[in-house]
């Protein structure tokens, strides 16, 4: 009684197989169809797998090498803000940030000892008139013989001294920023004010309301950021190959993954303790924001050669070896690729050379997108 339990599990496992079987058919309808040398797309298949046919360009390729520096002004574009008096700031209205003119007032100082130097001036200035009266008043009486020589080199030398202390004064109170006609109409201030030396932004401020400023001391720092620069650190085993003049890509790699072009303006003539001579570049765009003291990655091209090449996309590698596909028929609906061995080296700005060239014809099409996807299913790649 056991023939119809076997009857049914035959059946069964027929009707599993026959599953199966329809299974992997279907499947393999799906899949790519991939030959010893070739690889074969149907054209519903490259339509809908984002695929790119492309050609062969020439493009320049160099040995690249890199060195790091950072954004910087010329001295003339960087100035430090101090007084040579004492005093309390008594007006400022600056931030970090602001952007001032030349001749714009900065700060305002405050302290009693301003008005002592100016009442100083005042009380010289009017001795220095009477001593000039005595001086040219004693030297008609030596030309006449009325009073002796001896008188006469004590007027001049008083003369002589307040002189040279007025001009001393004036020149102080220039340095102040005072206005001597106000002073000598008796308008004494107890105030100073300080100006801004060039226009730019202000990057440091040490003072607020109140501070006391010594001598020399740094108030704050302005920067003139229209016309930054690059101070670059190239090692010395590279610096023969830098010149004078020669462009370089660089970027920002703490902001952007942009690169921009420059040029080299002065190479260093001095090796620093670590290996490196300094090399100043500047920007080909002054337009673009970039701030001072940023961390920049600069690239020079050394022995720069032509070669054919194509995307870095088109390439596939297998066995540690690279490939592109080469489109060998394109008839009945379907496209047939051949796996190409190339030598090449690293990339550079997208492309990647091929250096066989011989091997290569420029109307040749390759696949330019999407190999990758596909050539991990071929078994191998065709050597020329």
């Amino acid at each position: 009684m056991k023939t119809p339990y076997i009857y049914f599990l035959l059946s069964l496992s027929l009707f599993v197989l026959s599953c199966n079987s329809n299974e992997s058919n279907s499947e393999e309808k799906k899949e790519t169809k991939v030959n010893e040398n070739q690889i074969i797309l149907t054209k519903t298949q490259f339509e809908n797998g984002d695929f790119e046919l492309g050609t062969v360009d020439t493009i320049e390729f160099s040995n690249r090498f890199r060195v790091t520096g950072m954004i910087d002004v010329p001295p003339e574009n960087r100035a430090s803000v101090s007084s040579f008096f004492e005093g309390y700031v008594s007006k400022t209205t600056l931030l970090i940030g602001d952007r001032v003119k030349k001749g714009d007032l900065l700060v305002t100082l405050e302290n009693p000892e301003f008005i002592k130097l100016q009442q100083t001036y005042l009380e010289n200035l009017s001795q220095l008139e009477y001593l000039e009266s005595e001086f040219n008043r004693k030297k008609n009486l030596l030309e006449d013989l009325v009073i002796s020589e001896k008188v006469f080199q004590k007027a001049k030398s008083d003369y002589l001294t307040t002189k040279a202390s007025v001009s001393g004064l004036e020149k102080t109170l220039q340095l102040m920023n005072v206005p001597l006609d106000k002073v000598r109409k008796g308008n004494l201030n107890s105030e100073i004010h300080i100006y801004a030396p060039l226009s730019g932004k202000i990057s440091k401020l040490n003072i607020s309301q109140g501070t006391f400023v010594n001598k020399s001391m740094r108030m704050m720092e302005i920067l003139d950021t229209d016309h930054v620069h690059l101070e670059l650190d190239v090692f010395e085993k590279d610096i023969m190959k830098v010149k004078e003049e020669q462009p370089l890509t660089f970027k920002l790699p703490e902001q952007t993954d942009e690169e921009f072009m420059a040029h080299v303006k002065l190479v260093g003539a001095e090796i620093s303790s670590n290996r490196t001579v300094k090399v100043h570049a500047h920007p080909d765009d002054d337009n673009q924001n970039f701030a001072v003291g940023m961390y920049v990655e600069a690239f020079f091209n050394d022995n720069p050669r032509k070669h054919l090449a194509l995307p870095q996309t088109a390439f596939v590698e297998k066995n540690n070896k690279q490939y592109v596909l080469k489109l060998i028929e394109d008839a009945n609906g379907d496209y047939t690729f051949e796996p190409v061995l190339v030598k090449t080296s690293d990339p550079q700005n997208g492309f990647q050379p091929i250096l066989n060239e011989d091997e290569i014809a420029t109307d040749d099409q390759f696949l330019i997108k999407g190999g990758f996807d596909i050539f991990d299913g071929a078994s191998g790649g065709h050597d020329h």
